[in-house]
């Protein structure tokens, strides 16, 4: 498995509209090939880190351009370019 960890900072009081948009590209995300689960954590202060779980690296590279498009369209909400990283998840258990 990868994931890909995107940082994002949101404008003042617009996180909830950012947050309602990559919801409603929901039937677009489900289309990506190997895109397991995506979860957004709020860090507090308008951050979000955005987990992203993909079942290989080349799976998450054959994404990128859905990712970025998904990305794009948060350009308004968000007070910085979002910052992308990828690695590799060692442990994905649940209890």
């Amino acid at each position: 498995m990868y994931a890909s960890i995107i940082e994002l900072q949101f404008k003042p009081g617009s996180m909830q509209a950012g947050l309602d948009h990559v919801v409603a590209l929901r039937p677009q995300l489900v289309q990506i090939d190997g895109l397991n689960q995506m979860i957004s954590i709020d860090r507090g202060d308008g951050m979000v880190t955005v987990v992203v779980i993909y079942d290989s690296k080349a799976q998450r590279e054959a994404a990128a351009e859905q990712a970025q498009t998904v990305l794009a369209g948060l350009a308004e909400f968000v007070a910085a370019p979002p910052k992308r990283q990828g690695f590799e998840v060692l442990v994905n258990e649940k209890y």
